[in-house]
């Protein structure tokens, strides 16, 4: 077949040899994509985090290449959606009338756009080798050398009736009239930041301008939705603006950038004392770059007792304060937004004393990244006085 077109949905997923008969599901193991991706057999490699519409891409890209015989499961598993056990519960038992997979142990795996033939179709496609947990690459790569040597050749189907297509969705365009402030009966709101204290400061003011709530806080998430349950917003519109307000806020915090509310971040004139950004800033005063975070090289060089500020992509949860992760090279192209996966793996310990700058300490998970400042311990690992959570704000390049 023409794999003009193929993978016919998005995902996190790099693609090799198109009419290779091996397909990898690394689950949340990033740093396996690539070079497992270029390993001959391999057509295509990529991640998964939920058992229901990430295994609906995979099942739906598989089923729409005949050539693709065998999915090779490794790395390690979510704890919550369980997605690797659920693709082989998939594979073993199909799924119930209710479109859940039978025996899946995950959070809601549901294939609720899946029809049963392209259910069959994957069943009887692909044979699934189960290496969760596996993430040595040597290893790997001998097995799928194994599975190329006995490719049985693309299943004979009738791709025209069997094979979806792309996810179909209604066009809707941006934009749209929001209401003035005036008219919501709850009042409006001030943000500004404290960069000294590392808070994003949101006051509420009635109708009248009389002061009436404040709250302080470090991720925009939480205090969106802090706002939503004391019901001090009666429009959508309003909500919507102060998301995107506090969500500059969050970046401000993060990058050491000038916020200033209804205007777009810009980098902090210096000034001596600076309390806030929301300050008038010095004429013609020079720029202040927000801070690289280290390099690896800079990394591999520093001693014991030494500060670190390195940036992490995490791969396992060692225990409730302490996770494993490899060291993120910066994009020179996308500066604080684009990063590169290294093999330079540290673990790192934090406690309740340590600073979560921005975002929730729950997100401090596997397949998260941060941005970790602290010190380097004599056994190698990091001890860490503050976390940036950096998972929606950044991505893996290449």
């Amino acid at each position: 077949m023409s794999k003009a077109g193929w993978p016919v949905v998005p995902g996190s997923y790099v693609v090799g040899d198109p009419n290779a008969p091996v397909a990898v599901c690394t689950l949340t193991s990033e740093r396996l994509m690539s070079p497992l991706a270029s390993v001959p057999g391999v057509a295509i490699a990529g991640m998964v985090y939920t058992a229901n519409l990430g295994i609906t891409r995979i099942v739906t890209n598989i089923t729409a290449n005949p050539a693709i015989r065998f999915l090779l499961i490794c790395g390690r598993d979510s704890n919550l959606f369980l997605p690797g056990q659920s693709l082989t519960a998939l594979a073993d038992h199909g799924t119930d009338e209710q479109k859940r997979i039978i025996g899946a142990k995950g959070y809601d795996p549901v294939l609720s756009t899946l029809s049963p033939d392209q259910i069959s179709q994957f069943r009887n496609q692909i044979e699934l080798v189960d290496w969760t947990n596996e993430e040595d690459l040597e290893t790997l790569k001998t097995k799928i050398d194994d599975l190329h040597a006995r490719n049985p050749g693309p299943l004979k189907v009738n791709t025209v009736s069997t094979s979806p297509g792309p996810e179909k969705f209604v066009e809707i365009r941006p934009g749209g009239q929001r209401e003035p402030l005036i008219y919501d009966p709850k009042g409006y709101f001030v943000i500004s930041i404290e960069p000294d204290k590392g808070e994003i400061v949101l006051r509420h003011y009635l109708p009248d301008h009389t002061p009436s709530h404040e709250m302080r806080g470090r991720g925009a998430s939480s205090m969106a939705l802090g706002l939503l349950r004391d019901g001090l917003i009666t429009q959508l519109s309003h909500a919507a603006y102060l998301g995107e307000e506090l969500a500059k806020a969050q970046t401000a915090l993060q990058f050491r950038l000038r916020y200033d509310q209804d205007r777009p971040l810009r980098s902090l004139e210096t000034q001596p004392n600076l309390q806030s950004t929301s300050a008038t800033p010095t004429q013609n005063a020079p720029s202040a770059p927000p801070p690289l975070p280290m390099t690896l090289e800079q990394f591999e060089a520093i001693s014991p007792g030494t500060k670190v500020d390195a940036v992490l992509s995490i791969t396992r949860k060692l225990s409730e304060h302490q996770f494993a992760g490899y060291f993120l090279k910066m994009d020179e192209a996308e500066l604080f937004t684009a990063y590169h996966l290294t093999d330079r793996q540290i673990q790192v310990e934090w406690d309740e004393s340590t600073k979560i700058i921005m975002g929730e300490a729950r997100e401090v998970v596997e397949g998260g990244r941060v941005r970790v400042g602290g010190k380097l311990l004599a056994n190698g690992s990091v001890s860490a006085t503050q976390i940036i959570i950096l998972t929606k704000v950044t991505k893996i390049v290449s």
